[in-house]
């Protein structure tokens, strides 16, 4: 609403305001009936048609000059202040508004009926009259509407610049929370299935008497707990940098195929036998690639651990010349699977990481469970 008002107090200010002096003009100024319609008329044309000068500059401008010079011919020309108010009005509006093309000839148009109007009035046609007429009602107008329009278009180049990097700022911030939800999907979803499967290992040895042998499913379940909650407050600490203004504290690496040897370690005592077989030679990996294949590795573990009922899974690694080529596979050992119940967001995060490397990523459950992945190796993932 306050924009609309503006508006109309732009648009109609000018154009009333200059109305009300030319009405008052008339009055006083001692004009024969035709001279005083010819006034009336030129301040109609000239101050009204002010109130639509940003939307349609050069026509308002034009029927300035055109009324300007109408009036100067006529049978007694009168000298109205509003209608030379308004050329400059017109002018200025045109320089402000319009290409510079178009704005020459607003000028031009404005000059030359100004030109005529100096002219057939017998008191004062010197040449010096004319150059300060074209001075003070053309010129000067159009060079004060030519700066105002630069600094427009400059105005409006750096709020579309400032918008878009609002935008890119957007969605850096949502790449960013889905880059956090994968990670803390990671390693909670990793945690707590060893949790839930270790305890309800132990309850099982417990009911039968063994607690020696509980000893290990509850050392398994403190070993996981401890590590979700160092991952947890990793991620945190990140998060609260921004927050307190201050650097964060140094933070343990995300893991990468280097902990691959301990991941299969924690899988196994979870209850699910995970084999490593490396084909090829081995390379060293880019940061993200190794982060990438790590995560994939994790969830096809963590998935095969929770929603299958098997009890062996290999884990295969082929080095090619420039990609990765990595399988994770749980036969089915011909037992009843477990009730499935997940959400389908680890798959969704393994597709989004691997996209994001540049590589593909293909499910299988003709036979078991089976997640192959091919990873280029020169390409750094935006993770």
């Amino acid at each position: 609403m306050r924009h609309v008002w503006r508006n109309a107090v732009i648009d109609l200010g000018p154009a009333i305001g200059l109305l009300a002096v030319g009405l008052l003009e008339l009055p006083g100024s001692g004009l024969g009936p035709e001279a005083a319609q010819q006034h009336l008329f030129a301040v109609l044309v000239s101050t009204l048609a002010l109130a639509v000068r940003r939307r349609h500059p050069l026509a308002v401008a034009l029927a300035v000059a055109v009324t300007v010079m109408a009036t100067s011919l006529g049978a007694e020309p009168p000298d109205e202040v509003a209608v030379l108010l308004a050329v400059i009005v017109s002018v200025f509006s045109a320089a402000a508004y319009l290409p510079a093309l178009a704005t020459a000839g607003a000028a031009a148009a404005n000059a030359a009926a100004l030109t005529v109007s100096i002219v057939t009035d017998t008191t004062d046609t010197d040449a010096a009259s004319v150059g300060t007429g074209m001075i003070l009602f053309v010129a000067l107008p159009a060079a004060v509407g030519a700066a105002y329009r630069r600094r427009r278009l400059a105005t409006q180049s750096l709020e579309a610049r400032a918008e878009e990097l609002q935008r890119q700022a957007g969605e850096a911030v949502a790449m960013e929370r889905r880059r956090i939800a994968r990670e803390l999907h990671d390693l909670v979803a990793h945690s707590v299935s060893v949790i839930a499967v270790q305890a309800e290992a132990g309850k099982q040895v417990l009911g039968a008497g063994g607690p020696t042998t509980a000893d290990g499913a509850f050392t398994a379940i403190a070993d996981a707990s401890r590590s979700a909650l160092v991952e947890l407050a990793r991620l945190l600490r990140i998060l609260r940098e921004d927050e307190v203004g201050t650097a964060a504290e140094p933070v343990s690496p995300q893991p990468g195929m280097s902990d691959l040897d301990a991941l299969l370690t924690r899988i196994g005592a979870a209850g699910l036998d995970a084999r490593l077989k490396v084909e090829g030679e081995a390379q060293p990996l880019a940061q993200g690639v190794s982060l990438c294949a790590y995560r994939v590795i994790q969830e096809s573990l963590t998935n095969a651990l929770k929603h299958s009922a098997a009890e062996h899974a290999d884990v295969i690694l082929r080095y090619g010349a420039d990609v990765l080529d990595l399988e994770v596979r749980a036969a089915d050992d011909g037992s009843t699977p477990s009730p499935s119940g997940g959400t389908g967001r680890g798959l969704i995060g393994m597709w989004e990481r691997v996209a994001l490397c540049g590589g593909s990523l293909t499910l299988d459950v003709s036979d078991g469970f089976a997640v192959r992945a091919r990873l280029p190796l020169t390409r750094e993932p935006a993770l």
